[in-house]
């Protein structure tokens, strides 16, 4: 093991260094479990009583009867349970979290949830863990955690069927009633008599974040006046939530049509009955800087505009995730939700010894009690699994291992997360394990293919999965990480193949991959390119002219550019001054302290529809028996988008065509057989 002065003398540059510099910081300090959750407790007094508040209400809002131990049951979420090949096993996982006032439980509390197939009807029984997750940092002004999680895997249910559920705690706690509904067989034969399986929807997006932030045990957040009265005093606007919109933002902002798009988004998915959602990085927001780097909160005040972290420090708030978990709960107690992991979700306060066996963890190690996380991923990836729905495929990929971007992660897995996901396409689109797979989705958060000024693309991402992604005809990617809404035509092998409009039909055997950011899940949103300049430069040797000397506007349905298209602004799919992020001159980035890459311009001219506000997908698949067409239709949906009058709007759709039962490649592709 590294010796602490070797963290003293150099920075580390992975968030298990630092997981075991705290470690052993800690030893040194002597400071005990015990004294930990002593800590915590004593620290909590704001906390403790403000958390209980805002789940006692989400509590009797879901209909939950109190018992006599003070403990409320606050958060459900379930997800699905795939073996090892990703069939979805007849089970489903609920994770929930127990609050209390005091911010510990009674000695001996027991849970279960109890299952039935109609409300108040509950035969059956299955028994509960309650996990204690408990964090510390040794360094000063690091934040303390601790808090309760309730899991279980409901076993033994039937294909396609409504289950009813709710949690019951052995003082008399119980939570109100939900219910879900289990995926359909995976229908394997390829005879014409086969039936196909039923049409769903699935809905996606990332960057989500709350619009409401937790107390802590100096300051207090959010509108209600107890709170700040508690506590003494309210964190600055926009640290910990989503609360950083700014005046021109025409949805979110003081003049805007909707100034919870956060909240609305998770209720506007609820519209479109979805089987499943999938949600690719950057959660919670628990760690706003996003870097993965040691929490410190020293540099945050109740009266700084925003703060600052200190330099090589993150900040860090645990009890984000409960205001997160509360926030998504009206869909996800109901709908399975699959979480991939982005820059902002390496939370390292926790340690390594008492997560995964003692492994490594990335900064993964919370995730692991709060939510479900499939387990049939490569060894040493968390947050990497695959499942089957229907006819659809679908893997969560780590973008932190792979990005150019921001290094913290960069290679952690050594390799073994590319292999297992080869492989896994490799099974998907050959053999017998392709049976009744007719689509592959990805997601992860960094973007392969943006335009978009904060992030663009990560050239790390781009140069190990464009290969992969065209050589087994990955038919759709959902990224995040850039705030806005932004869609490719489809690639192949780097190179766009076809345009694409609003209204397109897509062939992806032939065509390649879509591309879609919708990380426009609630976080403020990003700015597109401004005009070429020595700040945001073109390629050496390429002079812009025409539209491509405006800056990057918006282009989607019903679009009208102030001023007529493209006089004011470039909204065609030619962007000039893009940029692909690069390893070659990684450095330590100023201001901030962790391992990043450099920006290098690139033309671009796949950028097909751009959205700078919130919205997510909606995508209907209706399967076809074998040999007929099978459709695969992604649907944007602008929340509350200015003018409209509606909740949402729809802003772009294309459909993806494919012959049913003939997923299987049977000649593997690569970049030099003539195709484009």
């Amino acid at each position: 093991m590294a010796s602490v002065s070797k963290f003293l003398n150099k920075r580390p540059l992975t968030v298990d260094e630092y997981a075991e510099f705290n470690t052993q910081a800690l030893a040194r300090q002597s400071v005990s479990r015990r004294s930990m959750l002593k800590a915590a407790v004593a620290g909590a007094g704001g906390v403790a009583v403000a958390q209980f508040a805002l789940a006692d209400a989400a509590f009797a809002a879901g209909g939950g009867t109190a018992g006599n131990a003070g403990v409320v049951v606050s958060g459900r979420h379930i997800s699905f349970v795939p073996a090892s090949d990703g069939t979805l096993r007849n089970a489903m996982a609920v994770t929930a979290q127990l609050v209390s006032k005091t911010g510990s439980l009674p000695r001996n509390l027991k849970a279960w949830v109890e299952v039935g197939t109609a409300p108040g009807h509950y035969g059956a029984r299955h028994d509960a863990d309650i996990q204690h997750l408990l964090g510390q940092y040794a360094i000063a002004e690091g934040p303390i955690g601790s808090q309760f999680y309730l899991k279980a895997t409901i076993t033994g249910l039937r294909e396609d069927s409504v289950y009813h559920y709710r949690v019951r705690l052995s003082d008399g706690t119980v939570s109100g009633d939900a219910h879900f509904t289990t995926a359909p067989a995976r229908v394997l034969g390829h005879g014409h008599d086969t039936k196909a399986p039923k049409p769903f929807t699935f809905t996606a997006f990332a960057d989500v974040g709350t619009n409401t932030s937790p107390t802590d045990p100096k300051y207090a957040w959010g509108q209600d006046p107890a709170f700040v009265t508690a506590a003494g005093g309210t964190w600055s606007k926009g640290i910990f939530d989503d609360g950083y919109y700014k005046t021109d933002d025409p949805v979110a902002g003081p003049n805007g049509t909707d100034p919870h798009p956060a909240i609305s988004q998770t209720n506007l998915m609820a519209t479109q009955n979805p089987v499943f959602t999938l949600l690719a990085g950057d959660i919670c927001y628990a760690d706003p800087d996003g870097s993965g780097l040691p929490a410190d909160n020293s540099g945050v005040s109740p009266t700084a505009t925003g703060g600052a972290a200190v330099f090589g420090k993150n900040f860090f708030n645990p009890y984000v995730w409960d205001v997160f978990l509360n926030q998504i709960e009206s869909q996800a107690a109901f709908t399975p939700w699959m979480f991939a992991t982005g820059n902002h979700d390496m939370e390292p306060l926790y340690g390594n010894t008492e997560f995964l066996g003692g492994s490594p963890t990335h900064g993964y190690a919370s995730h692991a009690k709060r939510l479900d996380l499939p387990e049939n991923g490569p060894h040493g990836c968390p947050s990497v699994y695959r499942f089957v729905y229907g006819n659809v495929a679908v893997i969560s990929v780590d973008a932190n291992d792979l990005s150019y971007e921001i290094q913290t992660n960069l290679n952690y897995s050594g390799g073994a997360q590319l292999r297992w996901l080869e492989q896994s396409l490799k099974e998907w689109r050959s053999g017998a394990a392709a049976e009744g797979i007719d689509f592959v989705v990805v997601f992860f958060h960094h973007c392969m293919y943006s335009t978009t000024d904060n992030h663009a693309s990560d050239g790390g991402l781009r140069d190990k999965l464009d290969p992969l992604f065209s050589k087994y005809q990955v038919d759709l990617v959902v990224n995040g990480h850039n705030h806005l809404l932004e869609r490719t035509d489809p690639i192949r092998y780097g190179r766009r193949t076809r345009p694409a409009p609003d209204g397109s039909t897509i062939h992806p055997a032939d065509d390649g991959v879509t591309y879609i950011c919708v990380g426009s899940g609630g976080r403020p949103r990003y700015p597109f390119r401004p005009a070429p300049s020595a700040a945001a430069p073109a390629p050496a040797g390429v002079t812009p002219t025409g539209p491509q000397l405006l800056p990057e506007g918006q282009r989607f349905r019903g679009y009208q550019p102030a001023g007529g298209a493209n006089t004011k602004e470039n909204n065609t799919e030619n962007v000039v001054n893009s940029y692909v992020w690069s390893k070659d001159g990684t450095t330590i980035k100023p201001g901030d302290g962790y391992p990043t890459g450099t920006k290098v311009p690139e033309v671009v001219d796949w950028s097909q529809v751009r959205y700078d506000d919130y919205a997510f997908i909606a995508v209907d698949v209706v399967p076809g028996r074998a040999g007929q067409k099978t459709t695969f239709t992604i649907r944007t949906l602008a929340d509350a988008l200015p003018g409209s009058g509606k909740p949402y709007a729809e802003i772009d759709r294309i459909t993806l065509e494919r012959t049913a039962g003939r997923g299987a490649i049977r000649t593997i592709d690569h970049p030099h057989n003539g195709r484009s």
